[in-house]
């Protein structure tokens, strides 16, 4: 099968030919359908102190269909669609109960959906309905970040939320905000031809950073960013309500400092979620098939594997794509 590996940065992503994984009795064989871009992908493969391993095959937003269950499988069946957790886990271990599956002690990673096909995990694999496309399928797994954001951030029915960013973790918490019942809620973003889809997903307006200060009439409960450069946490802590939260989603990579005292003076909280529960995921997959539109509309692109090294390389520096799925039978 083919699948795209990470080499270290300042090295081409390439698309190599690997034999098929061993499927152990409680594992899963998923055909890929679509696997997301993530910010991520391209942050982690730049040579800061986070990047991935090399020799990793990369792709993390997946989803797929059931092609070969093992002996020991009960839950899911051939021909199901999955959502994939993008990791195995035990289900035992302090950070699994704790519901942070992605810290589990022993678990395998579930990497790889920039490729043909992936063994995953059976617990790890969550199964969509007919109704919800493959595509929307592969939006689980970022969407599913908006809500544990939300749930970090104690959002209460009625509360004001600001959204610093457009992109796939700006999208997830204005979807997850109008969700669980926030009032107001206004996404801030460079790129004005998202507005559009960022009000379809629940915003009440999006607007530009030079329309930002007349958005609110009073500071919002929670800011969230969603940007990930450098003064963007600082920002978020300037333009929050005192004793209002904010939560980083944007994962910047570099020295991002705030000012202690000045957070301390209005007991600001900081919240730095990475990940989500099981319980995310099914919530999300729940929320995509009630929704009165189709989350699908978040994607802007579909592209074939073979694509997948350039677009990596051009959305390192400032380029026009949004939301970009490969789909790696393309």
């Amino acid at each position: 099968m083919k699948v795209a590996v990470f080499h270290g940065a300042g090295k081409s992503i390439t698309i190599e030919a690997v034999a098929d994984d061993p499927l152990g009795p409680h594992d899963l064989r998923i055909e890929v359908g679509r696997c997301g871009i993530c910010g991520s992908d391209v942050s982690m493969t730049s040579g800061s102190p986070f990047d991935y391993a090399t020799g990793m095959r990369l792709g993390h937003e997946t989803a797929g269909t059931v092609i070969e269950v093992g002996k020991a499988v009960t839950r899911c069946k051939l021909g199901d669609h999955v959502a994939i957790i993008p990791r195995g886990f035990c289900g035992a271990c302090p950070p699994c109960r704790a519901g942070r599956v992605l810290f589990c002690e022993t678990g395998p990673m579930h990497m790889g959906g920039f490729g043909e096909r992936m063994v995953v995990r059976e617990n790890a694999a969550f199964p969509f309905p007919a109704k919800v496309s493959m595509a929307e399928g592969a939006l689980v797994e970022p969407i599913a970040c908006g809500r544990r954001a939300m749930r970090m951030a104690r959002l209460e029915p009625g509360a004001s939320v600001l959204v610093l960013g457009g992109g796939s973790m700006g999208m997830a918490a204005v979807f997850w905000a109008r969700a669980m019942g926030a009032g107001r809620i206004v996404a801030a973003t460079r790129t004005p031809a998202r507005h559009e889809t960022l009000c379809a997903i629940g915003a009440d307006a999006a607007v530009t950073s030079e329309e930002l200060g007349s958005a609110f009439a009073e500071p919002p409960d929670i800011v969230v960013e969603a940007i990930g450069q450098p003064g963007m946490l600082h920002v978020a802590t300037e333009r929050v309500r005192p004793g209002g939260a904010v939560v980083s989603l944007g994962m910047c990579t570099a020295h991002d400092p705030v000012l202690p005292a000045f957070n301390a003076f209005r007991e600001v909280s900081l919240h730095f979620p990475l990940s989500y529960s099981p319980d995310d995921f099914i919530e999300t997959i729940g929320a995509f098939d009630a929704a009165r539109f189709r989350p699908e509309v978040m994607v802007s692109e579909m592209m074939p594997l073979s694509a997948l090294p350039a677009l990596i390389e051009e959305m390192r520096g400032h380029h026009s794509h949004h939301k970009v799925q490969i789909a790696p039978a393309a």
